[in-house]
């Protein structure tokens, strides 16, 4: 017996190897995915989200077109805040720093080397979370509010016109320069409940069509369905974390290794194997992490039947509970049933 809907997942486009080099720009769901991936690379060929998570693709179109240029950051996009610590607009906290010098530092260093990994690499992973962005009242974008209030900033909600016209436009300088560069599209799979679940699935399915249109015309980008397999194939809330909105680490895990099994060779399997498992310096500027054995190998139809024989092992438990209650009295003139206050 099956208790779970499988997710069928498009034929991968494209192999990744030992020697492939990857980006990952998006929302958080984009650090777990490219997490995964680098786990895998040898060291230096993955970056992963250099500017922390980039929700809305208004953001992420508008980070592309910058890496395409050639101008530096503007001064402007830096700012002292309350509490002393200078950040920078386009980027998360990981880069911010008490002085001014070591925050333009940081910011310099993480935006050359992901213009540079953009000019070689071979996949490009995005990641869309929400179709809201936020404005300052000049009308300038911002990638991350720095827990500034409200009221400094406006915010936008795009339709699937509006979101699909900025990616195309952003898609169309990348295609530009770099033409064979392979682009996987995915949609997070965390629920925005403080728009209310609505909206959240309103704002998904934004992201879903836009992506859907995108993929349509561009023959080098492809849909990797991580909110299906979530939403879909899991579909249980242990596979949720406790705010019970974000994926869990078992939820991360396991759509790692789909994902693993769609677009690894048999080469990268193996290194990702042999390779040992040595403490790893961060690729990515947003999240220093360790490195855990790579093992990003076929486990998933293996681990699909030891999901599915445990959740047949459940259901049997679950029969048998329910046909001992239906004949068990609920209490015996020797036992009587204590109430409070007695």
């Amino acid at each position: 017996m099956q208790l779970f809907t499988p997710v069928a997942l498009p034929p991968a486009p494209f192999r990744l190897t030992p020697v492939s080099r990857v980006l990952t720009l998006g929302s958080c769901f984009a650090q777990h995915i490219g997490q995964h991936i680098a786990a895998a690379l040898p060291d230096g060929h993955a970056l992963v989200n250099p500017f922390g998570p980039l929700y809305a693709p208004q953001v992420i179109a508008h980070h592309l077109r910058l890496l395409l240029d050639t101008a530096p950051l503007p001064d402007a996009t830096y700012f002292e805040g309350v509490e002393g610590m200078w950040h920078n607009r386009w980027f998360s906290t990981h880069v911010s720093s008490a002085e001014f010098a070591t925050c333009r530092r940081l910011t310099t260093d993480a935006f050359s080397a992901t213009r540079d990994l953009l000019r070689r690499a071979d996949v490009l992973v995005l990641t869309l979370g929400t179709d809201r962005c936020y404005r300052l009242p000049d009308g300038r974008l911002v990638a991350n509010c720095h827990k500034q209030p409200a009221a400094t900033f406006t915010e936008h909600a795009a339709d699937v016109e509006t979101l699909t016209s900025d990616l195309r436009c952003a898609l169309d300088s990348l295609r530009a320069l770099r033409p064979e560069l392979q682009v996987v599209w995915t949609v997070s799979p965390y629920r925005y409940a403080k728009y209310g679940l609505h909206a959240s699935q309103l704002a998904k399915a934004r992201l879903l069509l836009a992506v859907d249109a995108l993929c349509a015309t561009d023959e080098r980008s492809v849909y990797f369905p991580a909110y299906e397999l979530l939403l879909d194939e899991l579909r249980d809330y242990r596979y949720y974390a406790r705010d019970l909105l974000h994926p869990s680490d078992t939820a991360v895990e396991l759509i790692g290794e789909r994902f693993a099994d769609w677009c690894f060779a048999p080469a990268l399997h193996t290194f990702a194997r042999t390779r040992p498992p040595v403490a790893r310096t961060s690729t990515s500027a947003f999240a220093p992490r360790k490195r855990r054995s790579p093992s990003i190998s076929r486990k998933t139809p293996a681990r699909g039947r030891t999901f599915q024989s445990e959740m047949g092992l459940f259901a049997i438990l679950i029969v048998f509970s329910r046909h001992f209650s239906a004949h068990r009295p609920l209490a015996s003139p020797t036992h009587r049933v204590c109430r409070r206050g007695e």
